[in-house]
């Protein structure tokens, strides 16, 4: 189904609309003056981030919305659906599947965890520019813990040694917090961390001793 719907929205967006490109303009909006790594680091925040879903929106809100209030936050500006985290997702279970064994998707996998977990210094740097950014920075730093927490997972599987309780507990923690709505966003990509973190915690899923 989603390949399907890529290609429709890419033939949508050569006919004229606005739904891909809308994305850029509103962050860019969103970062005001900032560098290409600072906003890089807002993009990357925001590919991975989806809305709170149904009525916790609404709920949620710190001022109830009228037709005047602005539509300039993050929240605002992130996806309905995260195209990142399903990519990643998607990689996360191939991986898996694999029994861990596939050197390739071991390094899009690394390379995916190792941009979460340093984007927070340029975001932090954007941060201090704009309101609008700020607002994201627990959000932010939940996204290189998630990052680093996946690292560590990948790496005790690599290492074939599972890892310890206090390893365990350390990085459920990590996950748990990563998993809270923060100004009314989601971090899309926690479930597919916790896999990791599960995989790497029993030694029959990715034969590690």
């Amino acid at each position: 189904m989603y390949a399907r719907v890529d290609v429709e929205s890419a033939r949508l967006e050569w006919l004229g609309l606005t739904h891909r490109t809308y994305y850029r303009k509103m962050l860019q909006r969103i970062a005001g003056p900032a560098t290409s790594e600072e906003f890089a680091a807002l993009k990357t925040l925001a590919d991975v981030a989806e809305p709170v879903k149904e009525y916790t929106r609404e709920e949620t809100a710190l001022v109830e919305a009228t037709s005047l209030t602005p539509l300039n936050r993050i929240v605002d500006a992130v996806q309905l659906e995260s195209d990142t985290a399903r990519h990643f997702s998607e990689r996360v279970d191939k991986f898996l599947g694999g029994s861990c064994h596939d050197p390739a998707t071991t390094a899009e996998l690394r390379a995916y965890l190792a941009r979460w977990s340093q984007n927070d210094a340029a975001f932090v740097s954007l941060a201090q520019k704009s309101s609008l950014v700020k607002e994201g920075s627990a959000t932010s730093r939940d996204l290189s813990a998630l990052g680093s927490a996946g690292l560590a997972a990948l790496d005790a599987i690599a290492a074939a040694k599972p890892l310890s309780a206090e390893q365990q507990t350390q990085l459920n923690s990590i996950l748990s917090e990563a998993a809270k709505p923060k100004v009314q966003l989601l971090l899309v990509p926690v479930a597919s961390v916790q896999k990791l973190v599960a995989a790497a915690s029993h030694s029959q899923v990715c034969g590690i001793n």
